[in-house]
C-alpha cells in the first residue's frame, strides 16, 4: 500500500475558505477515486496553526496514478480556487510495512 501525505498552509485569512473547499471540493474529488483504502483528513489545532491535511491510503501506486497522473509527486488541486488560497504545500508518499 501506498501512503500519500499532503499539507497545505493557507495564506492569511484564507483558513476557513480553503477548510470549506477541502470538504466541499476535494474529500468527495478523493473519495470517488478506484484503489483509495482510506481517508483522513484534518485542519491543525495548537502550534499546528490553520495548516490542513490530508492522509489518503491507496491499493498501490498504479492505483494512485489514476488519480495523479504519471506525475505522482506532485500535488493534485481539483479546482482552481483551492490553489489560489494556499501559501505552501507538502507532499510526501510512503510505502506501507509490518
Amino acid at each position: 500500500m501506498i501512503i500519500r501525505v499532503y499539507r497545505a498552509r493557507p495564506k492569511p485569512g484564507a483558513a476557513d475558505e480553503l477548510a470549506r473547499l477541502a470538504e466541499e471540493v476535494s474529500i468527495p474529488f478523493v473519495e470517488g477515486q478506484p484503489g483509495l483504502q482510506a481517508r483522513f483528513t484534518g485542519r491543525g489545532i495548537g502550534a499546528t496553526g490553520d495548516e490542513l491535511m490530508m492522509i489518503t491510503v491507496w491499493e498501490d501506486l498504479d492505483a494512485m496514478k489514476v488519480m495523479t497522473g504519471d506525475d505522482w509527486e506532485s500535488p493534485v488541486i481539483p479546482d482552481e480556487r483551492i490553489e489560489e488560497l494556499i501559501e505552501e504545500s507538502f507532499l510526501q508518499h510512503y510505502e506501507s510495512i509490518g
